[in-house]
């Protein structure tokens, strides 16, 4: 693909690895075909080679361009990070890296309203505190009736029992797992049956309590 940065931009390095993700890329759309969120929309925009073009434009064009708007920010929010479109891609367009670039100056570019803001912040501290989740969840369920649609329709139903965990220091091999954020509020019983699955190869289950966040929900908002 062909770009159209100046001298000027090229002495930024994330225009530079920018311009060098472009170049690889083809336009080919074989991407298309594995992006889960074009198969659902079906909106060129939606996918990994619009993505890519609409970064493009962006990143080429001067600072106040009409060209970027909030609609551009809308269709690069969509995409799931999932990096799918990266194997299907002949020419190996590392897609997240420029997708990581595009993110932060859409941004910076069109800055979000103060309520999307703070909506985001909610997420940030809520989500990365198990406890804390844990306990909003439960009040959310219990007073599920009285919950606004579009929010009651977003709280999962009461989680399946967990179940005991088998002792995981009894077996000399062992390994450790990270509980994670939300999963324990959320799907108790994945880790517990993983412990219990391990527990009869011989091998037992160490939680790791102190491993803290891990910085994706923080990174993807």
């Amino acid at each position: 693909m062909q770009t159209h940065f100046t001298e000027e931009d090229l002495k930024k390095p994330h225009i530079r690895e920018a311009d060098r993700v472009l170049r690889s890329c083809v336009h080919c759309g074989f991407c298309n075909a594995t992006c889960p969120t074009y198969q659902l929309l079906g909106d060129e925009r939606d996918g990994p080679r619009g993505r890519i073009y609409l970064m493009k434009e962006m990143l080429e064009a001067p600072e106040g361009s009409d060209k970027v708007t909030e609609e551009t920010r809308l269709h690069l929010d969509r995409c799931l990070t999932c990096r799918n479109c990266e194997t299907t891609c002949p020419s190996g367009v590392e897609y997240h890296k420029l997708l990581d670039i595009g993110r932060a100056e859409i941004e910076r570019r069109v800055p979000r309203r103060p309520a999307e803001r703070a909506q985001r912040y909610a997420l940030r501290k809520m989500l990365v505190e198990p406890k804390r989740f844990q306990a909003l969840l439960r009040l959310g369920q219990t007073f599920r009736p009285l919950v606004p649609g579009a929010l009651r329709d977003k709280l999962p139903p009461a989680p399946i029992d967990a179940g005991k965990r088998p002792d995981g220091q009894r077996h000399a091999r062992r390994m450790l797992i990270l509980e994670g954020c939300v999963q324990p509020g959320l799907s108790p019983n994945t880790n517990a049956a993983t412990a219990r699955v391990l527990d009869r190869l011989g091998i037992g289950l160490t939680p790791v309590a102190e491993a803290g966040c891990c910085g994706a929900i923080d990174f993807h908002l």
